[in-house]
């Protein structure tokens, strides 16, 4: 297999290239993302079962936000030095 005629400034044949290398670029530009997020190793990701009731438990909790802390509220609040007065 000859890559003599791709040029590496045309942008739109980058993908024809890495194919024509390996099969599966698709997916190895997955795993590349998704370990430089997560870390190397990291991929496949693993698989946790849960049950439906915690399921619903965690998408309930999910829907309904806890209520204010008042005193971080008034820290959020309050200005900074920045801030004209």
């Amino acid at each position: 297999m000859s890559h003599q005629g791709f040029r590496f400034d045309d942008y739109h044949i980058w993908g024809e290239f890495w194919h024509s290398l390996n099969s599966e670029w698709e997916h190895m530009e997955y795993v590349y993302k998704f370990e430089k997020f997560w870390g190397r190793g990291s991929y496949p990701p693993e698989k946790i079962l849960i049950s439906s009731e915690d399921y619903d438990t965690i998408m309930k909790s999910l829907n309904e936000p806890p209520k204010p802390i008042p005193a971080l509220t008034e820290l959020l609040n309050r200005k900074t030095p920045f801030e004209n007065d």
